[in-house]
């Protein structure tokens, strides 16, 4: 738990369970207290999140349409009140890697979607056993063609390697043993569900994980979930996530044991890592690159823009194609890389681009930001006020005095660059603030979360 509750705390738990921290939002969980917050935070269940479904409802989306279902997710990130279930399903969505390019079936992935939704921080055994009969994930990894004496190997090599216990800790024989228990787990053509082909079901013994009998796939999810290697690769990704990369093999240990000795629980897991030392320590502060999306409804979210829903916002689908993130495309099973991946030459003036679109769009096309209502009732009498109120407005409290000094120059600069004097009028608030707005969502600092 954290030395001190306070805003720069409360912003930093913001940014990680969510996608980024308004000023009511902080205010919020600060009064609220620290124990009480992240209860309330894990126990989403009880948060009344239906101003979501009135904002889909209004949208008038196609969900036909791969364009009009990524919209519909942005909505869902970027007005959600229920923080963690929705940061949960965006981590399921990489963990679980499935792309439409494949699927090519809209209904699918958003079944696939309210799957993770449903199990974002549930019994891990159960989820894998749902992931495992989803329609999406058998098409995506080719489990269909997975027959009685022509085992297809694809969903049980990436079931142990990607989805559960990591390199290292299973043998070829062990997916080929996986593959056969997978055996006639298909979908039907006509009600695209999940279907068990009898007829196509190995019902021979198999020996899976130094466990031998007439294993079915049920058998194989549950061997897996108990395995001390699914513990700590659960709880190291997890962990990972949320708060820092390479932690201690003590810290994995304790997570595992958590996970082991709740029952397989990710709300408990998840638990354990909101409440531990790490979460809130300086090594966790601004240690994670955000990706696309978090940078792209984080901005959205804090700066309380308006999206156009009427041209389907592609100006938000572009963007994130272009930085590098298509929601319900990520490029492999391995999803995303991520990290400092994120940032190369392309992708980072692909972030200044959005971040300029968004603060300079006066429009009546795209998605549009009012500077005048963000500043509301504050008195804003200098640039030093100005500059301030923003960066705490972006949720940024560790900005360092030399870049909070050239962004107060920037606010006394005449437009020929000579010295001025800024003042809060109309005019410099729709140029002047515009521009400062589009400044810090450039900062190095704004790439972290």
């Amino acid at each position: 738990m954290c030395a001190e509750w306070n805003e720069r705390t409360v912003a930093h738990m913001l940014r990680r369970v969510g996608f980024g921290a308004t000023q009511e939002d902080i205010k919020f969980y600060l009064d609220m207290g620290q124990t009480k917050a992240i209860d309330y935070i894990i126990n989403y269940d009880r948060i009344d999140d239906s101003e979501v479904d009135r904002q889909v409802a209004s949208a008038n989306l196609d969900l036909s349409k791969t364009a009009d279902l990524i919209l519909w997710w942005v909505i869902r990130m970027t007005f959600t009140k229920r923080l963690l279930q929705e940061k949960m399903v965006f981590f399921w969505h990489d963990h679980f890697a499935t792309a439409i390019f494949k699927v090519k079936e809209e209904d699918l992935m958003l079944k696939q979607n309210q799957l993770f939704r449903q199990f974002a921080l549930g019994n891990f055994q159960e989820f894998l056993l749902e992931v495992s009969k989803d329609p999406a994930m058998i098409i995506w990894l080719d489990n269909f063609t997975n027959k009685k004496g022509q085992p297809n190997e694809n969903y049980a090599r990436e079931l142990n390697e990607l989805f559960s216990m990591g390199v290292g800790n299973y043998t070829e024989n062990d997916v080929k043993e996986a593959a056969r228990a997978f055996t006639g787990w298909s979908i039907s053509r006509r009600t695209k569900e999940f279907m068990f082909e009898t007829n196509q079901h190995d019902f021979g013994n198999k020996t899976f994980l130094g466990e031998t009998g007439p294993f079915n796939g049920d058998d194989i999810v549950r061997i897996i979930a108990g395995r001390q290697a699914t513990a700590r690769f659960i709880s190291k990704k997890l962990f990972e996530y949320f708060v820092f990369q390479n932690p201690k093999d003590s810290t994995i240990d304790k997570l595992a044991n958590v996970y082991l000795s709740n029952g397989f629980s990710i709300k408990a897991l998840m638990q354990a890592i909101l409440t531990s030392d790490e979460f809130f320590s300086e090594k966790a502060f601004n240690s994670i690159v955000k990706s696309p999306v978090e940078y792209v409804v984080g901005s959205l979210r804090m700066l309380k823009a308006k999206l156009d829903t009427r041209g389907k916002s592609g100006d938000i689908i572009n963007s994130l194609t272009a930085q590098g993130q298509t929601l319900f495309n990520p490029p492999s099973v391995s999803g995303w890389d991520g990290g400092i991946e994120w940032i190369n030459t392309s992708t980072l003036l692909n972030r200044l681009n959005f971040s300029n679109i968004l603060a300079s769009n006066r429009a009546s096309r795209g998605s549009t930001i009012d500077p005048k209502a963000l500043i509301g009732n504050a008195k804003l009498s200098t640039s030093k006020d100005t500059v301030n109120f923003f960066l705490k407005q972006l949720a940024l409290y560790d900005v360092d005095s030399a870049t909070n000094k050239n962004l107060r120059k920037y606010l006394d600069s005449n437009d020929d660059g000579s010295k001025g004097k800024f003042s809060l009028t109309d005019a410099s608030i729709d140029k002047k603030v515009r521009g400062l707005i589009h400044l810090i969502l450039s900062l190095p600092d704004y790439q972290l979360n």
